[in-house]
C-alpha cells in the first residue's frame, strides 16, 4: 500500500495543475482556528484543487484514512496520552499548545503551583469517554493522585467554558480555545501541552497535493506558546 501511494503521488507530479477533491478531516478547535486560514491559502495558490473538510474525532481518523475516506487529517494528541504508531500512516507535525485549567472566577483554584491537584474537590467537565480529551483529564487528575468527579460530558470547548463561567465545575483547555474565554473563567496555564500533525496514508507525502496542504497548515499555524 505504502508502495502504492508512492506511484500515485509520482503520476500527480507530472500534471501541470493540481485539481479533484482533497478531503480533509480536522478536530473541532483545529477546524475553526487553523482549517479556514490554510482553505483559503489552497484556494488562492491551487484553485482547481478542491477541500471538502469534514469534522471528526483524531480517535476515528486513522480508520478513516486507511479506508480512503479522508486524504488528510488533523490529529492530536497529548503529554499523558501519547498516540500508538500505525504502519500504514505517516505525518507531519504541525504545533504544540499548553493546556490551561479553566476554573470560576468566583471559585478559584487555590494553588496555583499545582491547580490540578488543588481541584481534586471541584466537580469535573471533560469530553466523551470516547474521546482524547476525555482520556486526557482523567489521566491528569490521576497523576495527581485522584480520580475526577464528573459532571458534565461535553466536547464543544465553547460550551465547556460556558459552564465553568457559570459556576458548573474545572476543566481542561487546550490553547487554541483558551484564546479568548467568557468573563468568569480564570485560566491557570499548566507544564502539559497538546501536539498536532497532519497524518495522511504512509507513502503519500510525496504527492502535490499532501504536500501543498502542508505548506498551508504550516503558514496557517497557530503561534507557538508565550
Amino acid at each position: 500500500m505504502e508502495r502504492l501511494e508512492q506511484v500515485t503521488a509520482e503520476l500527480a507530479t507530472t500534471e501541470t495543475e493540481l485539481s479533484g477533491p482533497l478531503r480533509i478531516g480536522a478536530y473541532p478547535s483545529a477546524a475553526r482556528a487553523v482549517v479556514p486560514a490554510a482553505i483559503a491559502r489552497l484556494a488562492a495558490l491551487h484553485p482547481r484543487l478542491e477541500p471538502m473538510v469534514e469534522e471528526i474525532d483524531p480517535a476515528d481518523v486513522a480508520e478513516q484514512i486507511r479506508a480512503g475516506r479522508l486524504d488528510a487529517a488533523l490529529v492530536n494528541d497529548y503529554d499523558l496520552v501519547p498516540t500508538m504508531p500505525d504502519p500504514a500512516i505517516d505525518g507531519t507535525a504541525l504545533f504544540d499548545e499548553p493546556m490551561y485549567l479553566a476554573a470560576p472566577a468566583s471559585r478559584p483554584v487555590g494553588d496555583p503551583a499545582d491547580p490540578i491537584a488543588a481541584a481534586d474537590e471541584l466537580p469535573w467537565i471533560v469530553g466523551r469517554p470516547d474521546t482524547l480529551c476525555h482520556d486526557m483529564a482523567v489521566r491528569a487528575c490521576q497523576a495527581a493522585g485522584y480520580s475526577p468527579r464528573i459532571r458534565h460530558y461535553i466536547d464543544d470547548y465553547s460550551t465547556v467554558l460556558a459552564l465553568v463561567a457559570v459556576g458548573q465545575g474545572v476543566a481542561l483547555i487546550p490553547g487554541l480555545a483558551a484564546a479568548d474565554p467568557p468573563a468568569g473563567v480564570k485560566l491557570t496555564r499548566l507544564g502539559i501541552h497538546r501536539r498536532t500533525r497532519l497524518a495522511y496514508r504512509r507513502g503519500a507525502a510525496g504527492h502535490p497535493a499532501i504536500r501543498a496542504l502542508v505548506e498551508a497548515m504550516e503558514h496557517s499555524r497557530p503561534p507557538g506558546p508565550g
